[in-house]
């Protein structure tokens, strides 16, 4: 089966686990009413005993057929992994119970999963990361899955670090490097500018106008536009907001911070120029 060999995990010694522990579960009870019969050859005894074993029974058998999860949480995740494809997100879930108690070897896990194009082990191994401080590494594995990564693994992250834009601009860069699509460019724009990153974010703006070629911005083309161009103005860099919002086509909200801009950028000017 392709997941026990491509994510590399010791699956089957957790699935026998599985198909020993229940019928265990069943036989126990009967083990105890032979035991019972063979000790005291008493049917009063016997009955005393296999009344609770047959709700036992019952329940165990319940359980079995509808509720795998009573099984340890790490022993059903490996359980689901092997039972079938498509099971790839039980992957980094497995991978974050280990990490509790063995960290190297949960991120290996998840390293694994991302190079062969994973999208919840990308996440959750971005996620690992950053709960240990490790931002060197951290911008080494963003700047890897912006130049190699899949362009399905680059949207779910940035979608799932929208709210983030020191990991979601890197990223984003990523995705607008194979876009032909204007509004991820000027997205990449935004959150490049959310960071600080002005020279990067006015080039990635020049690249949206580029794909563009001539023709007025969409809605949400306009909504990240102004998000770069409010950056820009916060940090005086009135020129490029300028050009920014001179991209913008008719919108209101364009027209009216381009003429705040335009004040403000004559107001800094030094007196005499």
């Amino acid at each position: 089966m392709r997941m026990r060999s491509f994510w590399g995990v010791r699956l089957w010694p957790a699935v026998l686990l599985v198909w020993v522990v229940r019928p265990a579960v069943v036989a126990l009870p009967f083990a105890g009413v032979w035991i019972t019969w063979m000790a005291t050859r008493s049917w009063v005894a016997v009955i005393f005993v296999a009344v609770p074993d047959v709700g036992l029974v019952w329940g165990a058998l319940l359980l079995a057929a509808e509720l795998p999860e009573w099984l340890p949480h790490g022993v059903f995740l490996r359980y689901e992994i092997a039972a079938g494809e498509h099971r790839e997100h039980n992957h980094a879930w497995l991978a974050n119970d280990i990490a509790r108690r063995d960290p190297r070897r949960a991120e290996r896990m998840l390293r694994r999963g991302t190079a062969g194009g994973g999208l919840m082990q990308c996440v959750e191994l971005i996620r690992l990361l950053r709960r240990q401080d490790r931002a060197g590494d951290l911008n080494a594995l963003l700047a890897d899955l912006a130049a190699t990564g899949k362009l399905e693994q680059l949207r779910h992250a940035v979608w799932e670090f929208r709210d983030e834009p020191a990991i979601a601009a890197p990223l984003k860069g990523g995705v607008a490097a194979r876009s032909d699509d204007d509004l991820d460019h000027e997205l990449a724009a935004a959150l490049l500018a959310d960071i600080g990153a002005f020279d990067e974010a006015t080039a990635a703006h020049g690249n949206a106008v580029r794909k563009r070629a001539g023709r007025d911005p969409g809605e949400a083309s306009v909504e990240a536009l102004l998000r770069t161009a409010w950056a820009l103005s916060r940090a005086k860099r009135y020129a490029d907001a300028e050009r920014v919002l001179r991209a913008g086509g008719n919108d209101r909200e364009v027209r009216d911070l381009l003429a705040s801009v335009v004040r403000q950028r004559g107001t800094s000017a030094p007196a005499g120029s």
